[in-house]
């Protein structure tokens, strides 16, 4: 019994620092594309239907402040949907069409461009 427990924490140890030496082989953080390029238009398109329940999160975020009958929530979490699908929708559109630019340019079609934009700046 306490052979195999030596065994096992030693194990233990070894795969503890084998981890960072594993870790180091992982490829590098993805990078979103310049604009004006198709690859730029697919990432949009992508993220933008992973990422469209943000929207929610946002008009909920708009709404804390007022107080309403009925809740203002229920409006936030309203319009939030309604802008997620929204989202989502274009973001589908965008990976069906990245091959072709339209709009002139491989513009972004919702403004801001990605979902990730709606957050509020941090004051420092």
């Amino acid at each position: 019994m306490e052979k195999s427990f030596k065994t096992l924490m030693a194990l233990l140890v070894l795969l503890a620092f084998a981890c960072p030496l594993i870790a180091g082989e992982v490829a590098p953080e993805a990078e979103i594309q310049g604009e004006g390029t198709p690859q730029r238009k697919l990432q949009r398109g992508f993220l933008n239907v992973v990422l469209s329940p943000f929207e929610i999160s946002s008009e909920l975020s708009k709404e804390v402040r007022n107080d309403t009958i009925p809740p203002s929530w229920v409006a936030g979490a309203g319009r939030g949907i309604c802008y997620m699908f929204g989202r989502a929708f274009m973001g589908v559109y965008e990976m069906v069409t990245f091959p072709f630019p339209c709009p002139k340019g491989y513009k972004p079609i919702l403004q801001p461009e990605f979902p990730w934009q709606l957050a509020p700046e941090k004051k420092t």
